[in-house]
């Protein structure tokens, strides 16, 4: 099933307008990580999440999270985007953590 016009235009919305951006569960643990490890690195407050279980339309979630997934190119929670592109998941922020700790994952949401 693909996404309709409306919800990609929805979808895309939410991305352009927010430098750093990530869609969310309120169970999904690994976006539990993702947002610690922004609020240890003191990054949270740049982000917007969309967490779609808690949209009190849960149509309109599924439907954007089918937009999400056709504009990523994948479904997975957390996606992350930044500056209007895909950026990667909490695997990536957990490489830059095995790669330079702390530092690097501040120099990524510069």
């Amino acid at each position: 099933m693909s996404a309709s016009i409306e919800y990609l235009a929805k979808a895309k919305q939410y991305i352009s307008a927010n430098p750093f951006f990530f869609i969310s569960k309120s169970w999904c643990p690994d976006c539990h990580y993702l947002e610690r490890t922004l609020v240890q690195n003191n990054l949270r407050s740049k982000f917007v999440v969309l967490e779609l279980d808690k949209l009190a339309d849960q149509n309109e979630a599924r439907q954007l999270e089918l937009a999400f997934t056709e504009i990523a190119g994948r479904k997975w929670v957390p996606t992350i985007w930044k500056n209007g592109e895909v950026w990667g998941t909490e695997r990536d922020v957990k490489d830059l953590e095995r790669q330079g700790g702390s530092e690097k994952v501040k120099e990524a949401f510069k």
